[in-house]
């Protein structure tokens, strides 16, 4: 691959991205390429498990620390961190000002790519953030009709891949992966950025761990993360090849 790309995954709390997508970024960003990962909350209250055991632990607390986290696992893994504070209770929601502050934002960093949520997860504030991405964002940002007044030109993003629901939820929310990403010389990198996020919630990275195991077998490799792609290109003058 020869030409540099801009990546944009985007998540609703800060954890989202690196465990279902972190190997992924992390393998674009050591080749070189230009790699973004947004936060749409700061987890502050569903993603927290352990800060709230604290005694006196409120919101405006919780806030600061798990955005430090997500910096600093940003910072780890090569990539560039956007946060934005749209609050997760009782859940997210991306109204019309929210999706034209995300369209914005896309048409400034101008992504080839863009990895979100599987839409149809059961999993609100996942679901939310999918659907805001790919049914809001993305067209307006590329409408020229949207947006008044906005800094920069519109853009069309080319691809769109959404990573898995959890293991468990595959059928019931019709989750088939249609791309693997082989993540085996990226994977310890990831499992290690995952540890910025177990001071504030349980840790779970041996069902990750797992998980990347799996995909791994599935697509015949050690460890892999995978995806689906959303509106693939279906009309052609030919068949594609592959490279």
């Amino acid at each position: 691959m020869t030409e540099k790309l801009r990546i944009l995954a985007v998540g609703a709390h800060p954890a989202d991205v690196p465990k279902r997508a972190g190997g992924t970024l992390i393998k674009y960003a050591a080749a070189g390429h230009e790699v973004y990962m947004a936060t749409l909350t700061y987890g502050e209250t569903k993603e927290s498990q352990l800060l709230w055991k604290q005694p006196g632990m409120t919101v405006e607390k919780a806030k600061p620390i798990r955005k430090r986290e997500f910096l600093q696992a940003s910072k780890f893994m090569g990539v560039k961190p956007l946060c934005f504070d749209y609050g997760d209770h009782p859940n997210l929601v991306v109204d019309d000002e929210r999706a034209d502050e995300l369209a914005e934002t896309i048409r400034r960093i101008r992504p080839h790519i863009i990895l979100t949520h599987w839409i149809l997860t059961l999993y609100d504030d996942h679901r939310e953030a999918g659907k805001a991405v790919c049914m809001k964002a993305i067209p307006k940002a590329a409408d020229q009709a949207a947006l008044k007044g906005s800094k920069y030109e519109p853009w069309q993003v080319r691809d769109v891949y959404l990573f898995e629901p959890a293991i468990g939820l595959m059928d019931e929310t019709r989750f088939i992966p249609d791309l693997y990403i082989d993540i085996t010389a990226f994977y310890k990198k990831k499992m290690r950025a995952l540890e910025f996020f177990w001071r504030s919630q349980t840790d779970v990275s041996e069902y990750y761990a797992g998980v990347a195991r799996y995909c791994g077998l599935q697509a015949r490799v050690k460890y892999a993360e995978r995806f689906v792609r959303f509106r693939p290109k279906r009309v052609f003058d030919f068949f594609p090849l592959s490279p």
